[in-house]
């Protein structure tokens, strides 16, 4: 059975609206206005994009921090690893393991590179990468993730969304 667009009229964002935009485990209420940028997570964002969309839709922050459409993806990683060590013991943290620098990698992302092949360039430029355990090369995989995520989902604001982000902020303050 098709659903009619006026059937999903109220679960569709409209300009004035609140929302909450969703990054990890990091919430931020806005109210949607034409033209007006808001910043999250030390990033500039103009939501004039998500009007029309359907709460709930994940959207990549592109140049200018506009937001698209995330098309959704069933091969999630390309970052699968194949070889791993069986103890980090000896793996120093000397700083010397990553041979990318800062400057590249900001180099890749104005080249318009994916987060995905950002993080996979970090891995295959990292010396100690495949010397460390299974557990311990997803944990890196996972806080680079975080790290170069560029997606922010946007969320009806309920109650429970609400306390979570308050709670999320300062727990102290809301008991």
């Amino acid at each position: 059975m098709a659903q009619n667009e006026d059937d999903d009229y109220e679960y569709r964002i409209k300009e004035g609206d609140h929302i909450v935009l969703k990054r990890g485990d990091v919430y931020k209420a806005v109210q949607i206005q034409r033209k007006k940028k808001v910043i999250f997570e030390k990033q500039w964002i103009l939501l004039d994009n998500v009007v029309g969309h359907l709460y709930g839709t994940t959207f990549e922050i592109a140049s200018g921090g506009t937001l698209q459409p995330k098309e959704d993806k069933e091969t999630e990683s390309s970052t699968d690893v194949k070889v791993a060590g069986t103890d980090n013991r000896n793996i120093v943290d000397d700083g010397k393991s990553q041979k990318l620098t800062r400057d590249d990698i900001e180099t890749m992302k104005e080249q318009g590179l994916k987060n995905e092949e950002i993080i996979q360039q970090l891995i295959d430029n990292s010396s100690t990468f495949n010397n460390k355990t299974g557990y311990a090369q997803d944990k890196y995989i996972k806080k680079k993730k975080k790290k170069y995520e560029n997606t922010v989902t946007v969320l009806k604001p309920t109650c429970r969304i609400i306390a979570t982000m308050y709670h999320g902020r300062e727990p102290g303050k809301i008991w």
